[in-house]
């Protein structure tokens, strides 16, 4: 069975321990098993808190982050595999069994031409042992394929999935968010099935963010095609109700994408479930 869980972002900017004594326990009462933690400064994350909190509710951890923009893997593959390193230690400590997010670049950095054969060398350099370290600790990494306007280097599950195939590391998975699939794929449910079991944490969010059902995602192509490859990862919803600043502007979010958390909570969330109740993604 598949697990169902929610970014932090519905919540917060930020992972503080005020913070997470605030969502976690309304988390629980919504019936979400797990929770990302945005992993964007590792070092400030109160990990004993943190798991306690989580451990008391419930609720399962994963963690994701961007590369800062300038420690770029396709500039400096030393400084990104340290970067993923210490995030992998941290989300490890956490008790996460997944690491994604935009492992391999910035949010917002685009060179203004196609991806080229030294941008994924230098990627491979960095990710490999990072891919390594994770497999140690018993995780997965993920790499999040992103719409156009957002990177350059990874738009779609096939550029991902080569990608992977040159890292080589099992642990190393493409992590999907319907988001980005609207704008880049012919499909959602053809990525999906492209994808198959080396997607098995996917990013569930509506075509302008907000609130899922309320937009144009085809939701029942996407959890139909979920159903068949046998999906029983994690579907987490992202629904960026609550950013830092730099973020909200490597995404461009200029505007509210829901009303409020409960429209997100009540609605989207209901709406999500229905859908992975009548594939039988979740029992």
């Amino acid at each position: 069975m598949a697990r169902i869980g929610m970014h932090f972002s519905l919540w917060s900017a930020t992972w503080t321990e005020a913070s997470a004594e605030a969502a976690v326990p309304e988390a629980a009462r919504y019936g979400l098993q797990v929770i990302e933690i945005p992993l964007l400064a590792p070092e400030r994350i109160a990990v004993a808190h943190a798991r306690d909190l989580l451990a008391a509710h419930g609720i399962a951890p994963s963690a994701s982050l961007c590369l800062p923009p300038d420690r770029l893997a396709t500039q400096d593959p030393a400084a990104a595999r340290d970067v993923l390193l210490a995030a992998i230690e941290v989300a490890h400590a956490l008790g996460c069994t997944f690491l994604g997010g935009v492992t391999y670049s910035a949010l917002g950095h685009r060179s203004g031409a196609p991806p080229t054969a030294k941008e994924y060398d230098a990627i491979v350099a960095a990710l490999q042992p990072a891919a390594r370290a994770a497999r140690a600790r018993g995780m997965l990494l993920g790499l999040e394929p992103c719409n156009r306007y957002e990177t350059h280097l990874l738009n779609t599950a096939s550029q991902t999935l080569a990608l992977l195939d040159r890292i080589g590391e099992a642990n190393a998975c493409v992590h999907l968010d319907t988001y980005h699939m609207n704008i880049e794929e012919k499909g959602i449910g053809a990525a999906f099935r492209l994808a198959g079991a080396r997607a098995p944490y996917i990013h569930l969010s509506e075509s302008d963010r907000g609130v899922p059902g309320s937009g144009t995602i085809d939701w029942e192509d996407a959890f139909a095609a979920l159903a068949e490859i046998g999906f029983s990862g994690d579907l987490v919803v992202e629904s960026f109700v609550t950013l830092p600043p730099e973020i909200a502007a490597a995404l461009c979010v200029w505007r509210p994408v829901a009303e409020d958390r409960y429209a997100v909570l009540d609605q989207g969330l209901a709406h999500l479930r229905r859908l992975a109740l009548k594939h039988r993604l979740i029992g």
